[in-house]
């Protein structure tokens, strides 16, 4: 199936489906993936995966995927192996692994129902592996999507159905939000786990909230008007490991199976719309297609949050007399906007291609440590002579203290006489290549250099501020 667009004025872009209406939200094999994403050539056109299973290593395996297809099953199995180096700075020099295998299984009920615009899917995850981010560099920024805690879990479990002749989608079950709401198809490319679910919400949010690796029960609906336009929504609880907002550091980080489904905390309301965008067209160049998608959103969550700066007794947190507990505030909100652009293309059919993208989060310091977090970067298809797929990223990626964290520095300096956080904003820079090496197979060598790790705060086992860190990496994609 193809989806082909055609000019409607101003840059905008609409869809033409050949043969019938587009399935129900087909999720991508690599939905499940969290960073280093193979990142497709720039094109306005829409595919669902391939049924020739030609770029899996296992291929049809002797019949079976066929046969499943033809009772509308369809199972995809992704491995990711990542080797990681601090070269310099960083908590310590050394090297450290880290890996996870997906598998994901859909069902489609046409072939045995009639029912149409149905999808079932479910996912599990292995992880495996030491977090190179916490032993040896100590940042607030994972290094890498890949670094989280040890376990094999449950990852999503819906069933979605379309409806006005599946311009209206809506699935209900475990879902991991991150795979559709606040996404920038280029940063995906980028193996720092900041370029895919932020750093602001996730450290702003109770267990990071609804992101890799892990999913909360709710509700999504997706609805096209028209094809450049889409109006994206969910309701799901807002606390997938169901532990407090502060967890010692020593404690289990909560529910590492995926099947306890906590409703207990409070309601994660998100809402994005998504506008394609036909940048030739807006530069009068019709025959360079410079696809684009321009989203703009934002959530709101019911539960409380703890103020960055007083106590439950309304003084400062570090003052003779404070309270032990902080003070919390009912509901957090975050806006944003996400800018996905091609730029440049050497001429129509050329593999040669550069693309942009921008992503800005802001909310309140009132609830919040971190209130503004950005990261922008570039992309480059083709530009190496004879390898036209592979792919060279740049990215760079922050997030700034509110002001209310950074008066509670000066509170602790005031009562103390030294300050937990210098709250200096940890800054991220990487530079990245995708090889694809086979069909099946993408090989990425990475370089990332972090600064004011940690926010300039001193390591809490050598009480020296954390030097500046050059980080080398390698990702091995393979899917089976």
């Amino acid at each position: 199936m193809r989806c082909t667009y055609r000019a409607l004025g101003a840059g905008l872009i609409s869809c033409v489906v050949s043969g019938h209406s587009l399935a129900a939200t087909y999720p991508l094999d690599t939905d499940v993936l969290p960073s280093g994403v193979p990142l497709q050539f720039p094109s306005a056109t829409v595919e669902t995966p391939p049924l020739d299973w030609s770029d899996t290593l296992l291929g049809d395996v002797w019949g079976v995927r066929k046969w499943m297809n033809h009772y509308g099953l369809r199972l995809n199995i992704q491995d990711a192996e990542e080797l990681w180096g601090v070269a310099s700075g960083g908590r310590k020099q050394g090297a450290s692994y880290d890996g996870a295998t997906a598998i994901s299984l859909t069902f489609d009920p046409t072939r045995l129902t009639g029912l149409k615009y149905g999808l079932f899917n479910i996912s599990a995850l292995q992880l495996r592996g030491r977090s190179a981010t916490t032993d040896n560099i100590g940042a607030i920024n994972p290094v890498s999507g890949y670094d989280s805690p040890r376990t094999t879990r449950l990852f999503e479990l819906w069933y979605g159905q379309g409806f006005l002749g599946n311009r209206l989608d809506v699935r209900v079950g475990a879902m991991d939000l991150d795979t559709e709401f606040l996404v920038s198809q280029n940063a995906s490319l980028f193996l720092n786990g900041s370029f895919g679910w932020p750093i602001a919400p996730s450290s702003n949010l109770y267990s990071g909230g609804p992101s890799w690796p892990y999913s909360t029960p709710g509700v999504r609906f997706r609805y096209n008007p028209i094809y450049p336009l889409t109006f994206m929504a969910a309701v799901s609880d807002d606390n997938p490991t169901g532990g407090p907002f502060f967890k010692p550091d020593d404690s289990p980080p909560g529910d590492l199976s995926g099947t306890h489904f906590n409703t207990s905390n409070g309601a994660l309301i998100i809402f994005e719309t998504q506008l394609l965008v036909d940048a030739g067209m807006l530069l009068n160049h019709s025959h360079h297609a410079l696809p684009g998608t321009w989203k703009i959103g934002g959530f709101y969550d019911t539960a409380s949050f703890p103020d960055p700066r007083y106590a439950s007794n309304h003084l400062p947190l570090t003052a003779p007399g404070a309270s032990a507990s902080p003070l919390y505030h009912t509901g957090n909100w975050m806006l944003y906007g996400v800018f996905d652009q091609t730029f440049w293309r050497l001429e129509k059919d050329s593999p040669k291609a550069a693309s942009f993208f921008i992503r800005v989060t802001g909310n309140d310091d009132i609830r919040n440590t971190l209130t503004l977090g950005t990261e922008a970067g570039l992309t480059f298809h083709g530009l190496i002579p004879a390898r036209p797929d592979d792919v060279l990223g740049l990215a760079w990626g922050t997030a700034f203290y509110g002001h209310r964290a950074r008066m509670a520095e000066q509170d602790s300096l005031r009562y103390t006489g030294q300050a937990d956080s210098r709250t200096q904003a940890e800054q991220h820079l990487e530079l990245t290549w995708q090889a694809p090496v086979t069909p099946y197979m993408m090989v990425q060598p990475d370089f990332q250099y972090f600064w004011n790790i940690n926010s300039g705060s001193p390591d809490s086992e050598t009480g020296h501020r954390i030097p500046n860190a050059a980080i080398l990496g390698l990702n091995v994609t393979t899917t089976f």
